[in-house]
């Protein structure tokens, strides 16, 4: 194993992990079969982390866009009762369950990540350093358990 093309290849996880939880709905699994031979702990590691950071981009454009979506609910009735439903779902599951939803292999980290985000009822619900950790978290679970779960 050449440590340079392994220091790439986290590297370019890193990277990746962070484009997942900001704009790619395309799942990061594929790219942990790579580099078998490299220690699984290196690799879930490193996705965690690049989901924390990009955890924090999101968590500063939902709330931003939070008080926009709370003004257009007050201009639609119909609307309102669907997004408080969904805030509440936020408020009651909290970063907990942001948590397990990012540890489900296969998740898009991007929908779940703006879904609550957007509906943290400006940064009330989950606070930011939460949000981060579920991130965190979550990003070493479902590498764990995705690298688990495959056949031997």
């Amino acid at each position: 194993m050449e440590s340079a093309g392994v220091v790439a290849y986290l590297f370019g996880l890193f990277l990746y992990a962070i484009a997942a939880a900001v704009v790619l709905p395309i799942p990061v699994e594929l790219l942990l079969l790579l580099y078998p031979e490299l220690n699984p702990a290196f690799k879930a590691i490193t996705l965690g982390l690049g989901k924390a950071v990009g955890a924090i981009v999101v968590f500063f454009v939902g709330n931003k866009v939070n008080p926009y979506i709370e003004r257009w609910m007050d201009r639609h009735p119909i609307g309102k009762k669907i997004l408080k439903i969904l805030e509440g779902f936020v408020r009651r599951t909290g970063w907990v369950g942001l948590t397990i939803l990012l540890a489900i292999p296969f998740m898009s980290d991007t929908a779940v990540n703006y879904f609550y985000s957007l509906l943290n009822e400006e940064g009330h619900a989950i606070g930011r350093w939460h949000f981060v950790l579920a991130n965190l978290i979550g990003g070493i679970v479902r590498a764990y358990l995705f690298l688990w779960l495959l056949p031997r």
